[in-house]
């Protein structure tokens, strides 16, 4: 996959903290590295949220790629990163071309997390891409994006490594078993543990429900 153009990372702080020893500077690199190896090519706009009072929020007042803000209650970094990517899609419309959406937070338990996906989906629809971050241990078998997306464990991305393996996360038509006979028992899907996870299994749930 090669992709050209503007790449946003929303990152919440908080639910993802760096690794012991990584500062903020290495951290931009390496995710720029990352993206790189997988065909991202372009301007990268990092945008952090977190609640710590010893983050040096001041010295990025002048940075142009790397903008970050504290912000303490969870419910509101949420929304501030979901606000924030709304404006980034819109306001880097004007350059035109496909742009790149990389999403370093956990979901929020009901509606929100409807409001996230929903976001996220459209992004897709509109031949944006979105990329994510998912716990450490996710495999490919307890996935449920959509495709195609790209996807890191956290400790890969802050290391500027490649991206997960996902061609066993999506079977082929000619494929018997599916994903959820494939399933590991011992983990959770993705989609429950991160916010990026697609819309469009709970949709064709609920469209099965209201035909019994």
């Amino acid at each position: 996959m090669v992709v050209h153009g503007w790449t946003g990372v929303f990152w919440d702080m908080d639910e993802f903290p760096l690794p012991p020893g990584l500062d903020v500077d290495q951290f931009v690199e390496n995710v720029k590295l990352a993206i790189s190896n997988e065909g991202a090519r372009g301007h990268v706009e990092f945008f952090a949220y977190g609640s710590s009072d010893s983050f040096d929020y001041g010295r990025y007042l002048e940075d142009r790629f790397f903008t970050p803000a504290k912000v303490v209650d969870k419910r509101s970094r949420f929304y501030r990163l979901l606000h924030r990517m709304l404006l980034w899609v819109h306001k880097r419309q004007r350059f035109g071309g496909i742009k790149n959406l990389l999403v370093i937070a956990k979901a929020l338990p009901g509606q929100d997390n409807i409001t996230m996906i929903s976001f996220l989906d459209e992004m897709i629809v509109r031949d944006h891409n979105v990329f994510t971050v998912v716990p450490e241990g996710c495999s490919p078998e307890n996935f449920d994006y959509p495709e195609p997306i790209l996807a890191w464990h956290w400790s890969a991305l802050c290391s500027g490594n490649r991206s997960i393996d996902l061609s066993s996360a999506y079977p082929t038509d000619d494929d018997d078993s599916g994903p959820e006979t494939d399933r590991a028992q011992d983990v959770k899907p993705a989609s429950e543990t991160d916010a990026a996870a697609s819309a469009r299994k709970r949709l064709q749930k609920d469209a099965a429900d209201s035909q019994n």
